[in-house]
């Protein structure tokens, strides 16, 4: 690239005053004479860069013979281009400096030129302290930018994170730095929002240079949600979960009275895992407080916990008052069949206690049926009319890892819970997924429409496609519980006055 001014001797000599090139390519020293004698010799010098009357032979060509050489590290990379112009390939650093143009020409004294050659080189970008870089939550951190060996200066630097913009002036007080006067970005107080790749950019006339690096959070162990407690039979099968996330990810152990307690432990996300208690047929003495103790060397463990009660089953001993009465009074034929009512009416009794510990989730599903149907309408048509119709696709989107305001992270705001009814029937196809059948009715733990979501249902936590639900508003929860007692309270009228007619 010639630029400035051009110079021209007696024989009409002419060059720019400086050529520039970028480090690597090739550089083309632009040279023109005009004179009607014949030329001699051409040959080009560079002026040494300490001894500034010292030159050093760069090329020469002698048109007479037709010959020319290139000289020194010039060697196989300088040649003549045109009728006088030098030509430098896989230019270097040490190239740059003032070059010498000489031309003889018969019955002429010899003519000499300077052009300088700049040599442009795009700068060497380097973040730190480390990559990836690992930082605990609450803690201020220096990620370390520098720039190196450009020629001419950037013209600007600048950060993103994970592609996007930071504006260290807008958010002055989350970010400093950052720009050219100090490269260096500062972020106070990290949090688990701030994990992502960061990335320093410098714009150079050459080409914009960069360099990036991962930036990972480390944040405390928290409990997400602990199972309710529960009061059941001896020989119960009885089943306590506790989710927690952090990162590292969580240890979690339970406990009851004081004693460690044999549990298994999954993994739902990168930061969530599942801590769960199996007590098959359990005893009067398993009865106590299970404490789920959840810790990952970062912060203070967070300690949840609840209470189990066993009931003595008062199955056996009716059984057997049966069996005593029944020989006495009729025999062996009266046994079997009393044995088979005492059996249908125990039986009949645990439903109806099964069924009043959960008739607020029964009653919502069976009431509002009615509504959901034609809430849908022409979305719920018959299979029969429409033998085409496609339930909702599985959604696609990863299971919800952190960031998301769930219903037992806002414990101390209120003690607000959300739910959601199952509209269709869902099958699961892993582990961690919940079954699901129609108007269920699902606490919902994590998560929004949209995506997955982590729920419990039938005494156990586990992830569910939220396109298959429909999220119930607290109005709607509030209706269906004051239903729910009105109901109870008018059966319980009709059970003790007797029919009137209208």
């Amino acid at each position: 690239m010639p630029k400035g001014c051009w110079a021209q001797s007696s024989i009409g000599l002419n060059v720019p005053d400086y050529v520039e090139a970028i480090i690597g390519s090739s550089a083309i020293l632009e040279a023109d004479y005009d004179t009607a004698k014949r030329i001699a010799s051409i040959e080009w010098s560079k002026v040494d860069s300490v001894e500034k009357i010292k030159r050093t032979s760069v090329f020469t060509y002698w048109p007479p013979f037709d010959s020319s050489t290139a000289h020194g590290d010039y060697n196989g990379r300088a040649r003549l281009n045109g009728k006088a112009s030098l030509m430098i390939d896989d230019v270097t650093v040490t190239d740059e400096g003032t070059y010498i143009i000489t031309v003889s020409a018969e019955g002429l004294p010899s003519e000499e030129a300077f052009v300088d050659l700049r040599v442009l080189v795009p700068p060497s970008v380097t973040v730190g302290p480390s990559d990836p870089y690992v930082s605990s939550w609450g803690r201020a951190v220096s990620l370390t930018c520098a720039v190196r060996n450009a020629k001419p200066n950037v013209t600007n630097i600048y950060w993103q994170r994970n592609g996007a913009l930071i504006d260290s002036k807008q958010f002055d007080t989350k970010y400093s730095g950052g720009n050219l006067r100090q490269p260096d970005l500062v972020i106070r107080h990290v949090t688990r929002g701030d994990k992502g790749v960061y990335k320093c950019i410098a714009d150079h006339i050459v080409r914009t240079s960069s360099d990036s690096l991962s930036l990972d959070v480390l944040y405390p162990a928290t409990i997400v949600s602990i199972s309710d407690s529960q009061t059941v039979n001896t020989d119960d099968r009885v089943k306590f979960q506790c989710v927690a996330e952090g990162n590292p990810p969580p240890n979690i152990t339970w406990t009851v009275n004081g004693m460690r307690v044999r549990s298994t432990t999954s993994t739902m996300t990168r930061d969530v895992r599942t801590g769960t208690v199996v007590l098959d047929r359990v005893r009067a003495n398993a009865t106590g407080t299970y404490v789920c103790t959840v810790s990952n060397k970062v912060g203070e463990s967070d300690v949840k916990s609840l209470q189990l009660s066993v009931k003595a089953s008062l199955r056996g001993h009716d059984g057997s008052t049966v069996v005593i009465w029944v020989g006495a009074i009729a025999g062996g034929l009266w046994f079997v069949i009393c044995l088979g009512l005492v059996v249908y009416f125990i039986q009949r009794r645990r439903n109806k206690e099964d069924k009043k510990r959960f008739s607020f989730y029964y009653n919502m599903g069976r009431r509002e049926q009615g509504r959901v149907e034609e809430r849908f309408g022409e979305e719920t048509l018959e299979v029969t009319r429409h033998p085409h119709l496609k339930l909702p696709s599985k959604p696609i989107s990863p299971a919800p890892s952190g960031g998301i305001d769930t219903i037992r992270r806002t414990t101390n705001k209120g003690r607000i819970r959300r739910y959601a009814r199952v509209l269709y029937p869902y099958h699961p196809q892993e582990g961690n997924e919940l079954y699901l059948e129609a108007d269920d009715v699902i606490e919902v733990l994590e998560g929004e429409d949209g995506g997955w979501c982590l729920g419990y249902l039938s005494g156990r936590i586990g992830l569910f496609p939220s396109n298959y639900v429909k999220f119930l508003s607290a109005s709607e929860v509030s209706a269906a519980k004051l239903r729910e007692l009105y109901d109870s309270a008018s059966a319980d009228g009709i059970k003790g006055s007797p029919k009137r007619s209208v």
